[in-house]
């Protein structure tokens, strides 16, 4: 209401809408928006727990600090000659660290406990494959790639865990020219999804509350475009009569009605797109451009009843249970600004000693010319030209840098382990050691944080495949009896499956007595090994009813990296190489050659000959 009488500039700019819900519509409409309005709030209030600062103004610091952002030169002559640069140290920072959490993608490991309290290891791995093949259908390897970086850079990183069933018509050519409609799957908007949410689009309720499946309720407002909006809603009745691109309906106090209003920032060609959902009422409402498309008590689909998002970041706040995190970005952000700072100071340092002010004394008026290579320049009686020595101690200034950069390294990771040698003499065994042992440190503390994550990502995608894929997609009948049909899984080949792919069917006809199973398992042998893969029969209604959990175990930070391998074969190389109690060709083999080039020490080796045995003569036997 707020914003609509800010962009009212008269009464004549009110237009009356078309949509004027009544009854439990209009008093949910009203609801949502004073609900939306605290929500709001919460995103513009300052906290402590970011200096005093607001989320909206934390979160496009860091972005900008990320990017390098680089501020436009001055305009004044007297400023513009001077340095204007960003050192990309943050952001060299969170790439490395990010690339070593994302050197191997997490997985959870999943166990099942069937109705008699017991280990069903079965379903455990039938349950892993059909993760593992809605995470191959929905892109999960590259989101979870962009979830890692902007758990760096965000306050939060969001991602959200669903299903959907999109349709679209499509024009089917035929022979003659001709085209009939007909009605396909929309595969880009369809299937399993996990989407990145930006902090800023998720609404929440109570910033004290950092569980996100605690919340009393969230808004996840976004802008999409009209076309994709009409793919998702177009079957819906409100969604045709009163939903128009840029064209957004508020409700004004005042006048006790709605109104629509053309919003510039939707271009015309945008729709703002609104997401409602709410644990304690059990809602999950959609409206766009200000109009409710469903019923004001549609329930959340999901069946778990859970909020379909999963929420971490880089460190907790302390002191509070505060929603929201400390970014690694954030938490450089003070060290970052000292060092562009330094980093300026000493290029104009460099550039004053390099080319010093000048100084005339007397009449003569001598300009910048004077200083070109080969010129020639007279001047009057009595005028000097003279530079002036600025006694610049750069020394001071690049010493301080690197204390700050080492203040950097110590908040994230040492340069060692982002693939940067040390300048000056090579790291021992023992230094790199240590500074593995620091990195992993840093990075099992942000790693359990991401363990976190994935173990309520994978809770979330455990319940949609259950509702999802277990179910019969159609039914026939054969003869007096009706059988329900359900979709095949087919999962590539794994390391150490002999090169078979694997393939999942659910039935709800497998035989119950002994006779009937083994009859069937040898079916099923002939059938796989005549395709050359491995076939899993699932009863989904038993299925259904076992109980999983997600874990994750990963480590990582490799026990040995290359570069300390390295460093402790060539100190036990210098300790090796004079003891005459060793074999020489092996040690210089193993421990030198082979650090520098694998597997092809032998043909740096002299090929070593035994002399013949002299037989004296006569003595043939």
């Amino acid at each position: 209401a707020e914003k609509f009488r800010s962009l009212v500039k008269s009464e004549q700019d009110k237009i009356i809408s078309p949509y004027a819900p009544q009854g439990a519509t209009r008093d949910r409409l009203l609801d949502l928006v004073k609900k939306f309005q605290r929500a709001d709030l919460i995103r513009t209030t300052p906290y402590e727990e970011y200096n005093n600062l607001s989320l909206v103004t934390v979160m496009n610091r860091d972005r900008k600090a990320f990017n390098n952002y680089v501020p436009s030169r001055s305009l004044s002559p007297d400023e513009a000659w001077k340095a204007n640069t960003i050192r990309p140290v943050t952001r060299n920072k969170v790439i490395s660290i990010a690339a070593h959490l994302t050197s191997s993608l997490l997985y959870p490991q999943v166990y099942a406990q069937n109705d008699s309290d017991e280990e069903d290891r079965e379903a455990g791995l039938v349950m892993r494959d059909l993760n593992l093949w809605s995470a191959e259908q929905s892109k999960y390897a590259f989101e979870f790639l962009k979830g890692v970086v902007k758990a760096l850079i965000d306050p939060a990183m969001i991602m959200y865990e669903g299903f959907a069933d999109v349709k679209r018509k499509i024009k089917e050519m035929k022979a003659d020219g001709s085209y009939t409609l007909k009605e396909i799957q929309d595969e880009a908007f369809s299937g399993f999804l996990n989407l990145l949410v930006p902090v800023e689009e998720l609404y929440i309720s109570n910033v004290y509350e950092s569980d996100i499946q605690k919340q009393p309720f969230l808004f996840w407002r976004r802008v999409i475009d009209y076309g994709e909006a009409k793919v998702k809603y177009g079957g819906l009745s409100d969604f045709k009569t009163y939903v128009k691109p840029g064209l957004k309906i508020f409700y004004s106090d005042d006048r006790s009605g709605f109104y629509e209003l053309y919003d510039q920032n939707l271009e015309g060609e945008l729709v703002e797109e609104v997401i409602y959902y709410d644990r304690y009422e059990d809602l999950e409402l959609r409206l766009v451009n200000g109009v409710l498309l469903d019923s004001p008590d549609r329930p959340m689909q999901r069946k778990d009843k859970r909020f379909p998002f999963a929420k971490t970041g880089y460190e907790v706040m302390g002191g509070t249970d505060f929603f929201y995190y400390k970014s690694l970005v954030s938490k450089l952000s003070s060290d970052q600004e000292v060092v562009d700072t330094l980093y300026n100071i000493v290029i104009d340092g460099s550039f004053l000693q390099v080319m010093p002010p000048g100084v005339v004394t007397g009449d003569e008026e001598i300009g910048s010319s004077v200083v070109i290579p080969g010129a020639v320049t007279t001047l009057a009686e009595g005028s000097t030209f003279q530079t002036v020595k600025t006694d610049n101690n750069l020394n001071a200034g690049l010493a301080v840098l690197a204390k700050v950069e080492s203040s950097l390294s110590e908040s994230s990771t040492d340069p060692l382990m982002a693939g940067l040698s040390p300048a000056g003499t090579p790291a021992t065994a023992f230094q790199i050691s240590r500074q593995e042992a620091n990195a992993k440190t840093m990075l099992g503390l942000f790693g359990k944080m991401i363990i976190k994550w994935v173990e309520d990502f994978g809770t979330l995608r455990l319940s949609t495949i259950l509702q999802h894929m277990t179910v019969a997609q159609a039914s026939e009948v054969t003869g007096s009896t009706t059988r329900l049909n359900f979709r095949k899984f087919l999962l590539p080949p794994e390391e150490g499956s002999a090169g078979k792919s694997r393939e999942i069917r659910f039935d709800m006809d497998l035989p119950e007595d002994e006779v009937g199973s083994r009859s069937r398992s040898f079916k099923i042998m002939e059938e796989e090994d005549r395709k050359g893969s491995s076939i899993a029969l699932v009863n989904p209604d038993i299925f259904r009813r076992n109980k999983y959990i997600f874990k994750v175990q990963a480590d990582f930070m490799p026990t040995q990296s290359e570069a300390l391998k390295k460093a402790l074969n060539l100190e036990a190389y210098d300790r090796a190489i004079q003891n005459p109690l060793l074999d020489q060709e092996k040690v210089t083999s193993e421990f030198l050659l082979e650090s520098y080039r694998p597997g092809e020490s032998e043909k740096y080796l002299k090929q070593s000959s035994s002399p013949a045995l002299a037989i004296p003569p006569g003595n043939s036997n």
